[in-house]
């Protein structure tokens, strides 16, 4: 009972009519790319190379994350662009957030980028701190709740 209460209060998986949880998260954190550089040799007996350097650069960014998580279980994430590869998948900049585990005191799940990029989310309850980590770069920042029908529009 202790389990449909807490999930209860924020509005995951309640009885029907319970209100999805809204997140809006501002922060920044760093992006992952890659930097290719080519090089050309030559030495004094006419003999000549060219080769190709791959590295990998860090590039800050500032952004905001979008969190639904629905009654029904199913949630989503809309994750910051700069974090994105090349080729991901989601639906109108949307993810699937796979693995949501709600405790007391964070949230925690997984955002379906593409099959080789799972990044982990943690959101405190307490603070509102959010962190994402993957392999294309880490964000962090601080959410507030939403209630998509409240809100004036500014135009």
């Amino acid at each position: 009972m202790k389990h449909l209460i807490l999930i209860s209060a924020i509005g995951l998986a309640a009885p029907a009519g319970a209100e999805p949880l809204h997140l809006v998260c501002l922060g920044a954190g760093s992006a992952n790319r890659i930097a290719g550089t080519s090089i050309y040799g030559a030495d004094s007996n006419g003999n000549s190379a060219w080769a190709q350097a791959l590295s990998q650069r860090s590039v800050g960014f500032g952004d905001q994350v979008d969190i639904e998580i629905e009654e029904a279980g199913e949630s989503r994430i809309r994750m910051p662009r700069a974090m994105l590869p090349k080729l991901h998948g989601g639906n109108g900049g949307w993810f699937e957030l796979k693995s949501v585990k709600v405790t007391e005191d964070e949230i925690t799940g997984v955002p379906q980028v593409n099959i080789l990029n799972s990044p982990k989310l943690r959101l405190d309850r307490r603070t509102g701190h959010i962190s994402i980590n993957g392999k294309t770069g880490d964000f962090s920042g601080e959410c507030r709740r939403l209630d998509p029908a409240a809100v004036e529009r500014k135009f």
